[in-house]
């Protein structure tokens, strides 16, 4: 009776402790709001851990993360040949307009369902080169291409496959033109994306990228937008999943 008592008082001060402790237990790790381990963002150091970090805004769906990667001059450069890329061309993707892309599939507001899960793979392995566009010093300018392998689940039970390549150029913060509303200072030691190119139109066997998922309507179709002249995917026919560029993507969300 005596050892029972004493277990007794001793499980009572533990989770007493547990509870000034905020409910934490030091034997099990922290979960994220999906299942998983959390994984911290990656600091953007180096080019590497830059496009890491994109990575993980992607991963995560994190769009507060996702605006401190990109410069004031960013552009996002459509794939040769990509259609989707023919209503930008006098109105070209900046960062406020790539940042609205990635709110309206992060989390929501535009015409099309934001996606319910993001899962993107790069290369496990990112080998910064020196920039390859005229006038670009290496020492602050570089240049990383990766393959990518992209798959989206959406609200409206889509299913969205992206594969091939970007090509990302990139800026040590030191040189960089940084949007005035981060309030960071230049600094050598953290790189910001000047520049996207999609590379995505073709896959790697060189084909171009067929949709294998349900047709894409005009707008003024029962599925698309007369306002917005974008494509939309019809809900009557669902193929999984559906192959598409990255460009596609960012026309599909733009609005």
């Amino acid at each position: 009776m005596r050892n029972v008592r004493r277990f007794a008082a001793t499980a009572a001060v533990g989770l007493l402790l547990l509870g000034m402790a905020g409910c934490f237990n030091p034997f099990n790790p922290r979960i994220a709001p999906v299942n998983g381990v959390y994984i911290p963002p990656p600091v953007p150091n180096s080019p590497q851990n830059l496009i890491r970090l994109f990575e993980w805004c992607w991963n995560n769906r994190d769009i507060t993360t996702y605006k401190e990667i990109f410069t004031a001059d960013f552009r996002f450069v459509f794939a040769l040949g990509d259609s989707a890329g023919n209503q930008f061309r006098d109105d070209p993707v900046t960062r406020e307009m790539e940042l609205n892309i990635a709110r309206n599939l992060f989390v929501g507001g535009g015409n099309a369902p934001p996606a319910t899960s993001i899962v993107l793979n790069l290369d496990p392995t990112l080998n910064p080169q020196p920039d390859s566009r005229p006038g670009k010093d290496p020492k602050w300018h570089k240049e990383i291409v990766t393959t990518v392998d992209l798959t989206i689940k959406t609200e409206g039970e889509q299913e969205y496959r992206i594969m091939g390549n970007a090509r990302f150029f990139v800026v040590r913060g030191d040189s960089a033109l940084i949007p005035t509303e981060l309030g960071f200072p230049p600094d050598s030691n953290r790189w910001y994306i000047d520049q996207w190119n999609d590379e995505t139109l073709t896959g790697s066997g060189g084909a171009a990228v067929t949709p294998a998922g349900p047709a894409l309507l005009r707008a003024g179709s029962a599925a698309g937008s007369a306002s917005t002249g974008l494509l939309r995917p019809a809900r009557a026919a669902r193929v999984d999943p559906f192959e598409m560029t990255w460009g596609q993507l960012d026309a599909l969300y733009a609005h």
